[in-house]
């Protein structure tokens, strides 16, 4: 059988468009990747810092994706390790282990009012599942109202920049998981602890980084097939194909089959000629959310163990830290560590403009408070800023996203794919499927 040599044009070099990438080059098929940034990897990057490293989030491969897993493991070989970190969640001043289990809330609350909030739980699983319209009934229903206020409802209204009774259900995912009707009967009654899933308890991590995934994806299918600094500013389209794209406003290339992985939005935004006003007004409805990351540099051989620490209360910004060191010694020079700080918000709040070292002073103080170090453990700090980080899954927006992708689907040269392409909450091996998917389909065809 002779190898087809069409070529396919990737729009983004995020792990969407990198996974894509991986396999049109293993079926010998001819890409190229257009990326708008000066660097790849998209929101999924390790940053040299001095003689510190840090991922742009906290970031980890799942072994859900038995393909892809195998794909990292013979790239990095040995530089890819299993480790197991366990996440908390930090609340009224102490430390409960995510995702909530019932032995944790026993710890948690005490015996009186676990029994209370256990009986609640018990009640609410044999109630009607008819009235949960959002996530906050749905967290409510499962939890009662005093764990899901503690634990789950302020740290979404935090993450998401909306109310939770404006959120869709789909945002719990897999992360509730661990508390459940059996669960508490297990550890309750017959006192075992049950071990549940942490979600980011056991993954796969390279010695240097996420980003070294990437990386490595990138050697593999030769660094002249990827273009940097090559922003899509026009896609232009005709009886149903995509015909080409204009690169910085300037140089316009014929489009075979195109593969994009940029925000669904912007992707709406730049075709030529525009879409039906109902599906730009749909397009502009849908939402992102930003990151604003507070770095600091610590002259402290370590903060604590966890994988990552979770932070519901409002007085606080950040939602989430993590110690890079607890992932790779390598993250950090002997003796040194580091805590990398982050922080949800749109492009139009106040902290997003805010000062450098305004914000960096507000959260320095934050954690002082917080004992994790002293203004004197304080080598360096920086900010880094992500756009479009978490696309916002607010209440009903399947069917915004479904209006716009039956537009798209009349475009038969065209595959969408990665969390901002599909706006859908994905991962690592999600990406590595969706791009085996894509590129199959089309060798097939």
């Amino acid at each position: 059988m002779s190898i087809k040599k069409n070529k396919i044009t990737i729009i983004g070099g995020g792990p969407a468009g990198l996974a894509c990438a991986y396999y049109a080059k293993n079926k010998g098929i001819e890409f190229i990747v257009y990326e708008a940034s000066n660097s790849f990897g998209g929101n999924c990057q390790t940053i040299k810092y001095n003689d510190f490293y840090f991922d742009t989030g906290a970031h980890r491969l799942h072994d859900k994706d038995s393909d892809s897993t195998k794909i990292f493991k013979e790239l990095l070989k040995e530089r890819l390790k299993k480790i197991h970190v366990p996440s908390q969640i930090y609340r009224n001043g102490k430390f409960i282990d995510f995702p909530l289990s019932p032995y944790g809330l026993f710890n948690f609350l005490g015996p009186i009012n676990f029994i209370k909030e256990s009986f609640t739980i018990i009640f609410n699983s044999f109630k009607s599942k008819s009235k949960i319209k959002n996530f906050e009934d749905f967290a409510i229903n499962k939890f009662g109202k005093k764990i899901s206020h503690l634990f789950l409802l302020e740290y979404s209204n935090k993450l998401w920049g909306l109310h939770t009774s404006n959120l869709s259900t789909v945002i719990s995912g897999n992360r509730l998981k661990g508390l459940s009707i059996y669960t508490l009967i297990l550890e309750t009654i017959f006192g075992k602890k049950r071990k549940t899933q942490h979600l980011d308890g056991s993954f796969y991590y390279p010695d240097n980084g996420i980003g070294v995934l990437f990386d490595e994806l990138i050697n593999h299918c030769g660094i002249s097939n990827f273009k940097s600094k090559s922003k899509v500013t026009r896609i232009n389209h005709s009886d149903n194909r995509i015909n080409s794209i204009v690169i910085n406003n300037q140089d316009n290339y014929n489009i075979n089959h195109l593969v994009s992985s940029m925000p669904l939005g912007i992707f709406i935004e730049s075709m030529s000629p525009p879409p039906p006003n109902e599906i730009l007004s749909v397009s502009r409805s849908i939402k992102f959310r930003n990151v604003i990351l507070v770095c600091f540099f610590l002259d402290k051989t370590k903060i604590n163990n966890n994988g990552s620490m979770y932070f519901p209360d409002k007085k606080y910004l950040f939602t989430r830290i993590y110690e890079p060191k607890n992932r790779s010694i390598y993250m950090s020079p002997n003796n040194k560590t580091s805590l990398i700080v982050e922080i949800p918000c749109f492009k139009n709040d106040d902290i997003w403009v805010l000062d450098k070292n305004d914000l960096i002073k507000k959260i320095k103080e934050d954690l002082i408070n917080l004992k994790f170090f002293n203004k004197d453990h304080i080598i360096d700090s920086s900010i880094y800023k992500i756009s479009n980080a978490y696309p916002i899954l607010e209440l009903n927006f399947e069917k915004k996203i479904k209006k716009i992708f039956d537009y798209l689907s009349r475009f038969k040269n065209l595959d969408v794919t990665g969390r901002n392409g599909l706006f859908a909450y994905t991962h690592i091996h999600d990406h590595m499927k969706n791009g085996r998917e894509i590129i199959d389909y089309y060798f097939k065809k």
